[in-house]
């Protein structure tokens, strides 16, 4: 069954690094830390870092919003498919 976790940001600036928006959950009665909206420091381009078995994965927010669109426009449940198919019984 999947986990829906509420969801908190933490707005995070150190000195070098400039200003992130970090998302962290609690998971196992932990907060855990799992992503964060950072900016390239060469153009400002925003991009969303995920943990990922200790390594970090950098997906640009712009990649990510065509991903969220595609998805929203093809993305189904099994139970979505099953209604659209006829029922099949008049034969």
């Amino acid at each position: 069954m999947a986990f829906y976790p509420t969801i908190s940001t933490t707005w995070a600036g150190m000195h070098g690094e400039g200003m992130q928006l970090e998302l962290s959950c609690e998971f196992t009665g932990e907060k855990r830390h799992f992503a964060s909206f950072i900016a390239d420091p060469t153009d400002e381009t925003l991009s969303l870092e995920l943990t990922v078995h200790g390594g970090s994965i950098r997906i640009s927010v712009t990649q990510l919003e065509s991903l969220i669109a595609a998805a929203k426009k093809d993305v189904h449940s099994e139970a979505w498919y099953d209604k659209q198919l006829p029922s099949g019984g008049d034969g």
